[in-house]
């Protein structure tokens, strides 16, 4: 059965969306010539595009000083932009934010105009990093919860890479500093991941202090593993509170189509459950930790590609412009994380 409905709603959201990114005439060439500019500029006095720099923000304290694992949950007290009056200079190879006094001892980080696609105004970035209307109606995100697996996860990427397909795998903590080799793969094959807790509690029960920590504890072990952080977050069984939503700090993705598969452990249901419901701008959740999910995987992109459906990353579905604080169900769905 599918979970969520369209609406006006979501046709208000996604009018805004385009509006704010500025779908109309861009200017010739982005503002990157060591020009001051507010936040507010940056974001239209959106909070939740603010959000979204200063969770790049964090992924660029840690790269820039080549910071170990054990420093990712310090670079979470860094004191980053909250007010749009605040300002930021844009260069030639990036956002430059000056920073308070920060146990990374810097005085300032550039963030990538290649991390800022979809979270600041186009006018502010460079072409190659702008955003332009996409046709969602004929594009649908796979995406795999519970791996890393050491051997249906491999299988997997074989079956994904042969198909030319991308896929999207949110990941279990626990299992990636098992299996960390296994992470990498998913990120040098061209897929995308994010975090799915440590063990899988169910947030509703367990608190926001230990929700956060279920999520930092994983970003640290997939960022042991890649050097990178998961951009988003997938809570196990779908729960998270609106508390929870405000302190995680990254995007949350749900998902439109449940295969159902691990209720079924049959190949044959999962193909039939996926190709029942699914339409344009859909995310699938499968998971690839059953060999009966894995097994009907090449039979259900055969035949959505034979519908002229064009499987993507999660990414590529939202354009780019997933935030934190809000929750996405589909390609035309997003919420406030927690609603």
């Amino acid at each position: 059965m599918r979970t969520y409905q369209r609406g006006l709603v979501t046709g208000i959201l996604a009018a805004a969306t385009v509006l704010l990114l500025g779908a109309g005439p861009l200017s010739a060439q982005a503002k990157t010539t060591n020009k001051t500019v507010t936040y507010g500029q940056l974001t239209n006095k959106n909070q939740y595009r603010l959000g979204a720099i200063r969770e790049a923000a964090r992924q660029s304290i840690l790269q820039t000083t080549k910071a170990k694992s054990s420093k990712v949950a310090a670079v979470y007290q860094v004191a980053l932009p909250t007010h749009m009056t605040k300002k930021a200079t844009l260069t030639k190879n990036g956002l430059r934010m000056p920073l308070l006094k920060n146990s990374f001892k810097l005085t300032h980080v550039t963030v990538p105009y290649r991390d800022l696609k979809g979270k600041i105004l186009n006018r502010y970035l460079p072409k190659a990093n702008r955003t332009s209307k996409v046709k969602t109606s004929k594009m649908v995100a796979l995406t795999f919860d519970d791996g890393p697996d050491p051997t249906l996860t491999p299988r997997l990427l074989k079956t994904l890479k042969n198909n030319h397909v991308h896929a999207t795998f949110f990941e279990v903590g626990q299992s990636v500093t098992r299996y960390p080799k296994i992470t990498r793969a998913v990120l040098a094959g061209g897929k995308e991941l994010g975090n799915h807790s440590w063990n899988h509690p169910n947030f509703d029960s367990i608190g926001t202090a230990n929700t956060f920590s279920q999520i930092t504890r994983t970003n640290r072990a997939i960022y042991n593993a890649t050097g990178t952080l998961p951009q988003y977050v997938r809570p196990p069984y779908g729960n998270i509170t609106a508390a929870e939503g405000r302190k995680v700090q990254q995007p949350i993705i749900r998902w439109s189509v449940d295969s159902r598969d691990w209720a079924y452990l049959n190949t044959q249901k999962d193909i039939n459950e996926v190709m029942k419901d699914t339409r344009g701008g859909d995310i699938i959740l499968m998971h690839d930790i059953h060999k009966q999910s894995v097994a009907a995987v090449p039979t259900i992109i055969k035949r959505l590609k034979a519908k002229g459906y064009k499987l993507v990353t999660v990414s590529q579905l939202l354009n780019y412009q997933a935030l934190p604080g809000r929750q996405y169900f589909g390609a035309n769905d997003s919420r406030i994380a927690g609603k």
